[in-house]
């Protein structure tokens, strides 16, 4: 018993002496990350924006009525041959574009007007017929109720008439509606019928634009919308003209953000008399053609920079590189930011320009971690 207890305490004794003689673990490395220096950005004369030409006005024209479509508007080709309207061929306002057969529906209106004169017929007989009752009412032949009969008679033949009428009416203007004509003079953009195709009612046939004038629309984010204005100045370029500025103004400015992209539209209208620019293309444009007001500029940091603030769920912070001490460290800054714009986001409060930031490998930062900046 006594020997096992020395033995134990043998055993003890030299575990312990191999842990006092064991070095503690090295420290762990310092965390690799980039940083950069806060700046301002730039104002409003700075920004640029892409845009997509529009027309001024499209329209989709539409059968209202259906049938097979029996005739296309044609033009004249390069050659001097007739071939029907297409794409980028101009069209003016009330010229036919296409009908559709017109049989079926001439058949509709001659029933509905023999149908209006056999009404009429009917509405004569009972107005003469009323007029002599009236007659033989006075000369107490006929008596009262006789007299009401024929009223009644007549009133109906009156009503019938009328139904009769509207259905004539209804019948010739469906026969007018087979034609669809142009509601403004312009270009055409689009076709999609063919000659002997059955067109359903509602069928979308062309589409039409006037281009005489161009709307370029373009995205502006909540912090430069203060400085678009409505009737300010705007020029555009564009790539298919390099070195040509096309002015005009701004017309329009949405009322809502998209909710998706976060942007307000805005609308520039450009004249285009001589038809150069051509729907979808891309243009170009800065915010300095519009002579508006300069606003105070901001600082933006990457998105890469953005933590959650310690502590604060609802909160967002930046780690800021400091020298101490003769070493590299971060210290998490809690700040206050704006909308984001692409890949970079406005900071409203908590950083001042020049201060350095961690730009890449935030994410795996804590508040006064040492760190090794790496190019």
């Amino acid at each position: 018993m006594r020997t096992s207890f020395l033995a134990l305490t043998l055993a003890l004794g030299a575990l312990l002496g191999l842990a006092c003689g064991r070095s503690p673990p090295p420290p762990a490395p310092p965390t690799a990350v980039r940083i950069a220096t806060v700046g301002r950005a730039g104002t409003t004369a700075d920004a640029r924006f892409s845009a997509e030409i529009q027309p001024a006005t499209r329209v989709d024209l539409a059968f209202k009525v259906g049938g097979y479509v029996e005739s296309i508007a044609k033009v004249k080709d390069v050659d001097g041959r007739p071939r029907l309207i297409q794409e980028g061929d101009a069209v003016r306002e009330g010229m036919e574009l296409a009908a559709l057969r017109k049989t079926d529906y001439s058949q509709k209106l001659t029933e509905a007007r023999a149908a209006l004169s056999q009404a009429r017929a009917a509405e004569e007989q009972a107005r003469i017929n009323f007029e002599r009752t009236t007659k033989l009412v006075a000369a107490e032949v006929s008596t009262p109720a006789q007299l009401d009969a024929a009223r009644t008679q007549k009133d109906s033949a009156v009503g019938a008439s009328a139904v009769a009428q509207a259905r004539v009416d209804e019948a010739r203007t469906a026969l007018e509606d087979t034609q669809l004509r142009s509601p403004l003079s312009g270009v055409v953009l689009k076709r999609t019928v063919e000659v002997g195709v059955l067109a359903a009612p509602g069928t979308v046939a062309f589409s039409v634009a006037e281009t005489r004038s161009v709307r370029v629309v373009f995205g502006v984010p909540d912090t430069l919308l203060p400085s678009v204005r409505l009737g300010a100045p705007q020029a555009v370029i564009t790539q298919a003209f390099p070195g040509q500025r096309f002015e005009g103004r701004i017309s329009r400015i949405a009322p809502s953000a998209d909710p998706k992209s976060r942007v307000f539209a805005v609308e520039v209208s450009i004249p285009n008399e001589d038809q150069r620019l051509k729907p979808g293309m891309v243009a170009a444009l800065s915010l300095r053609d519009g002579g508006s007001a300069r606003l105070q500029p901001e600082l933006l940091v990457p998105l890469s920079s953005i933590v959650r603030a310690p502590g604060k769920p609802d909160g967002f912070a930046v780690f800021v590189f400091q020298q101490q001490d003769g070493k590299s460290l971060v210290r998490a800054r809690e700040v206050a930011l704006g909308e984001y714009l692409g890949n970079v986001i406005p900071v409203r409060k908590g950083l001042e320009a020049g201060e350095r930031i961690v730009v890449t490998g935030a994410s795996l930062l804590s508040d006064g971690e040492a760190v090794e900046v790496i190019p």
